[in-house]
């Protein structure tokens, strides 16, 4: 549970199905001839929220708050379907001044999960998120926070908040859990606070890498998901590992939360951290570190 969670799900508790389905008139009279022709022009988002709805869900679940104390005002909300999947992008204007940046981007479907056995035979309903990006345009990396691999810009520390509200959503929808697939390791590591892998195996595989980087090696977040990303992490065989993103998941589903918290899947995942064997190759690192250190105070593109 993120610490929003209580709070949210009053608040979830307020929002009617009414509400939360409502759309503006201007929704409803912009479609054109060629949008009467698209089978998915006009579709609410997730076919349930209509666009007056999402923005008194993201009002009075204090979105917009937490956005506007990170000094931005004046967001426009906007959400397009193409089959399965369906997307929301979210703009602001800086309250200094200037003009409107992409904030948010989410794209996310409804989705069938199935898992091997050991696991029960059975397929859950989940909502799986293809992408999301939260980016502060305006924002500068510092020491503390800086660059990691596949950002050009500083996060909005809003990702909890975020996540709270994609539980919501899978609740509303009654559906059995929320799934993502974490790009990076990095993201891997923070996604695992809530999402537990799928596979024990990978769960078990997160585990050693964190314990290699971020313990033995006593790595900084940023230093770790670089050593990660530019292949300075080795296997016994000196082959560089390779981050591979698999499916995590937040069950809602008793049966699913009960196989992912089972003596079974922490079993596997033990055998999974005492049978990987990986090194850091720290000398490589330690110069490549040193030579890209300043750049990764830059919002770039990746050194």
């Amino acid at each position: 549970m993120t610490r929003y969670g209580r709070r949210f799900r009053r608040v979830s508790r307020s929002l009617s199905r009414v509400t939360l389905m409502r759309s503006s008139m201007d929704e409803a009279f912009t479609l054109t001839d060629r949008d009467l022709l698209d089978k998915d022009a006009g579709r609410r988002f997730l076919d349930f929220y209509g666009d007056e709805g999402l923005r008194i869900a993201l009002e009075r679940y204090g979105f917009f708050e937490a956005l506007t104390k990170r000094g931005w005002t004046d967001f426009t909300i906007e959400t397009s379907a193409h089959d399965a999947q369906h997307s929301l992008f979210l703009d602001g204007r800086p309250a200094a001044g200037g003009e409107p940046s992409r904030l948010l981007e989410l794209t996310v479907r409804r989705d069938r999960l199935r898992i091997e056995p050991p696991a029960p035979e059975r397929a859950w309903d989940v909502l799986t998120v293809d992408w999301l990006s939260l980016r502060n345009p305006s924002g500068s990396f510092s020491k503390q926070r800086m660059r990691l691999p596949g950002q050009d810009a500083p996060g909005l520390g809003v990702g909890e908040l975020v996540l709270e509200l994609l539980y919501r959503v899978v609740d509303r929808l009654k559906l059995d859990g929320l799934l993502t697939v974490a790009e990076y390791f990095h993201n891997a590591v923070i996604y695992a606070r809530e999402l537990p892998f799928v596979d024990p195996w990978y769960q078990g595989q997160l585990d050693a890498l964190s314990a290699l980087l971020l313990d033995r090696e006593k790595l900084s977040f940023a230093q770790a998901a670089w050593a990660m990303h530019w292949g300075h992490v080795l296997d016994p065989t000196d082959s560089v590992v390779r981050w591979k993103g698999e499916a995590m998941v937040r069950p809602v589903d008793i049966e699913l939360a009960s196989y992912l918290c089972s003596d079974g899947y922490r079993e596997s995942a033990a055998r999974a951290v005492a049978s990987l064997r990986y090194r850091l190759a720290r000398a490589p690192f330690e110069e490549q570190w040193a030579k890209n250190e300043s750049a990764l105070l830059l919002p770039t593109s990746d050194p």
